[in-house]
Parts: C-alpha cells; sequence; structure tokens
C-alpha cells in the first residue's frame, strides 16, 4: 500500500471530493474498495450507470495521506533517509551515500593540508579523516600522498621510506570513482598507490593513472622472490582475480602497460600462478 500510486490516487480522491470508480486503475481497485471501507473515511456509492469513490472524512483521509506521505521535503534529507520515507527501506532505492570518510596519518613533521598542520593533529589523535563528497573541492597538501588497501599498513608504519614525507591514507580495497575524481582536485607534490600486488590492484592502479598520468606504484623491494616466497596460489583464483588479471593482460598489451616494470610483475604472477598479499613488506 505505501507507494507512490497508492498515495497519488487518495490524494486525488482529496482533491477532487468524488472520483469515478472506472478511472481508478484495475489493479487498485479492489484494494480501495477495503481500505476505504476499513478507515471510513471514504465511501463507494452509485452515480448514474456507475460507481464513485466520494470523501465523507475529509480530515481523516487528510491524516491518513500524512502519515503515508509525510509533509517533508525530502529532496533535502539524504538519499538513505528519503528512501526509508518512501519505501521502510533505506536499502530501496539510491544508496550511495553522501560523504566518504578515508582514514589518514600525517608522515613527517611539518605536513600541511589546506593550511592545516596534520602532522600536529596526528601526534595528538593518532590519525584524522578527511570527508570526501562527490562536489568537494581538492586538498592543497605540501607533502606527497600514498594510498594503501588495507589498514594494517596504516597501523604500523615501520615499513614507511625514512625520507617520504606526506600523507598516508587508507582506501579499504576499492579505490572508488568518487576518491579518484577528488584527488584529480586535488595538489600533493607526488601521489604513489600501495595496493596488493593482485588483479584488482593493477585494476585499481590502470583506472587511477586513466585520469593521473603522474601517478606511480609502489614497489616492494625484492618484490620478485616475495613474490615468490609468499604468494598465495588461493588469491589468484579468488573469486574474478584470474579473469580480471587476463583482460588487464591482454588490455595492457595491446594498449601499453601503466608502469614499465608492470609488464615484468604480471608475467611473474602468471608464471607462478600466485598473487601477492602488501602486509609481506612488514616481514
Amino acid at each position: 500500500m505505501r507507494n507512490d500510486a497508492w498515495v497519488d490516487i487518495l490524494t486525488r480522491i482529496y482533491s477532487e471530493k468524488e472520483v469515478a470508480f472506472s478511472s481508478i486503475a484495475q489493479s487498485l481497485r479492489k484494494e480501495l474498495e477495503v481500505w476505504a471501507e476499513r478507515k471510513g473515511c471514504i465511501s463507494i456509492q452509485k452515480a448514474g450507470k456507475g460507481r464513485v469513490f466520494k470523501v465523507v472524512d475529509e480530515k481523516t483521509l487528510e491524516w491518513e495521506i500524512a502519515r503515508l506521505a509525510p509533509k517533508k521535503d525530502l529532496d533535502n534529507l539524504p538519499v538513505r533517509v528519503q528512501n526509508l520515507a518512501k519505501n521502510s527501506n533505506t536499502k530501496a532505492g539510491q544508496t550511495t551515500l553522501d560523504f566518504s570518510y578515508f582514514l589518514c596519518k600525517a608522515v613527517g613533521d611539518g605536513v600541511i593540508v589546506n593550511g592545516v598542520d596534520v602532522s600536529f593533529i596526528t601526534k595528538s589523535l593518532g590519525c584524522f579523516a578527511l570527508p570526501i563528497k562527490d562536489d568537494s573541492d581538492g586538498f592543497e597538501c605540501n607533502g606527497s600522498l600514498i594510498l594503501v588497501e588495507n589498514q594494517q599498513l596504516l597501523d604500523d608504519l615501520r615499513w614507511m621510506p625514512s625520507d617520504f614525507n606526506g600523507i598516508i591514507l587508507y582506501y579499504a580495497g576499492n579505490l572508488s570513482a568518487r576518491l579518484r575524481a577528488w584527488l584529480t582536485k586535488s595538489s600533493f607534490a607526488g601521489v604513489i598507490l600501495f595496493p596488493d600486488y593482485d588483479a584488482v590492484g593493477i585494476s585499481n592502479y590502470a583506472n587511477l593513472v586513466e585520469t593521473m598520468p603522474a601517478a606511480r606504484w609502489y614497489w616492494m623491494d625484492d618484490w620478485e622472490n616475495k613474490l615468490i616466497e609468499h604468494g598465495s596460489s588461493e588469491l589468484r583464483k579468488k573469486e574474478n582475480q584470474g579473469a580480471l588479471f587476463e583482460n588487464l593482460w591482454n588490455r595492457f598489451k595491446e594498449n601499453g602497460f601503466p608502469d614499465e616494470k608492470m609488464e615484468s610483475l604480471m608475467i611473474e604472477i602468471r608464471k607462478r600462478g600466485k598473487m601477492l598479499e602488501q602486509e609481506v613488506v612488514l616481514l
């Protein structure tokens, strides 16, 4: 009952006071008859050779419409709240949240973002969060940015290069279009992606360099031996990793690899049948 068509019918009857039975969609007539008899605010009366739905209690009908469709400016509410108001389900309809929050830390002293000393904030609070939405302005930073796929590398910074100065940002596995768009509007000394050495990580990098050609892949020292010793064949078989990897391989062979070393990595992955998680850098 609680759908747009139902509310539209009740609103029409309330506005016109009397509506021909035949003008109501056949799929709704019986339901409306039962509802009208139960609520008592609308009656079904004869009119000539036909029947009409007629308002007999305006106040009750007005209250029922308000209950089913609250008089709120839903456009000013978050989309998930709009879904709840309309469908009693936050996931029915568009579900994208207005903001995405990314946990970050400053590495080194004197890292400034939009005039704010985030080095001081990191030392005081341990980390900070960047709120980003689709129309967010970019950030100005005097240091570099490194993006990591897994939180462990944000929690434990012993792997970080000693000369790095800037921000580390944890993006939770998927480098979203929203984050990539924000990066194109921001200014960093450099942007480095450090994902898992797998098909998803390579795909994220390929998407990133399409809009930020200067973005770099983070190459672990001795990554070849790490792949041999600690790579996982199960990871290679996981979900759609295999198909995604082969699609990327064919795409890069035809159009060029996004990094000069990427071909070597992908050859080793094919040869060993393994992929490598980034936490290996902490071994």
